[in-house]
């Protein structure tokens, strides 16, 4: 029986539908945002914007290198400490939160999100099913929270493991089971989804979920479902989110259970 869904967060709640070269537009526009603000603001010793946006990218980068080797990962809001260590630019942690955030902006702006998703993830709560997030993301945990709240998404997910806070990354074990720790159910009665094979499916079943892929919009050929391999293989398919609740009733999922179970 499925008490709980852990959820992906890029391209299975929020499409950010981009790839390496869309990213860069993008890490570009949000390096020039914050360049924009700190000049704005009059800030002294700020350096002319080439070298400002090349310190950052090639700390970024060799963070990069570092997360590929170690299987960890790292916060952007790390880089943008120690670029301004290098460029002698004095900024309070509150300051370094507030320029994470704004570097985020046009990765939002980007985004979207399936306007049934808040319906399903109402439907799933309301009858009882608990649910979190587990992500691989380098952006800041605050940003992402920021996002779902923008969205009306934070509320229904109490529980949040962003790799960029706790280090690990999927398909690493560790990080699906601090999510699991947090929702407080055992791998058989939580299910996962998500739309990578590697580090989402074949980590969560790892670890003794049961899993249901969710291909992202960029992979379908044609409209149709791309084929995953042998030995990729989820337990269920879809190819929306909001398909989920549907899927759910082939792993014994009842809504009518679970709200007895949510009332005891």
């Amino acid at each position: 029986m499925i008490d709980a869904v852990l959820f992906d967060l890029g391209d299975t709640i929020i499409d950010f539908g981009v790839g390496r070269r869309e990213a860069e537009v993008l890490f570009r526009q949000g390096a020039k945002l914050t360049y924009e603000t700190l000049r704005s603001e009059g800030r002294k010793n700020l350096p002319p914007y080439q070298h400002y946006f090349k310190v950052h990218y090639r700390t970024m980068q060799r963070a990069y290198v570092w997360s590929q080797l170690s299987r960890r990962d790292f916060s952007y809001q790390d880089i943008l400490t120690r670029a301004a260590h290098k460029l002698e630019l004095e900024l309070t942690p509150a300051e370094i939160h507030r320029l994470a955030g704004l570097w985020y902006v046009p990765f939002h702006l980007a985004s979207t999100t399936d306007p049934g998703v808040g319906v399903m993830l109402r439907h799933l709560r309301d009858s009882g099913t608990k649910m979190g997030i587990v992500s691989n993301t380098m952006v800041p945990g605050h940003c992402l929270d920021g996002h779902l709240a923008a969205e009306g998404l934070l509320e229904y997910f109490p529980v949040r493991v962003y790799s960029s806070q706790v280090g690990f990354r999927k398909p690493h074990p560790r990080i699906f089971e601090m999510a699991l720790e947090l929702i407080g159910l055992p791998a058989n009665r939580v299910l996962f989804i998500g739309d990578l094979l590697r580090a989402d499916i074949a980590g969560a079943k790892r670890v003794g979920m049961r899993t249901i892929w969710k291909p992202a919009r960029k992979t379908f050929k044609n409209g149709k479902c791309p084929t995953p391999p042998w030995r990729h293989q989820a337990d269920f398919i879809i190819p929306k989110v909001t398909h989920l609740p549907e899927a759910l009733q082939h792993f014994g999922w009842q809504p009518s259970r679970n709200r007895q179970h949510m009332a005891v």
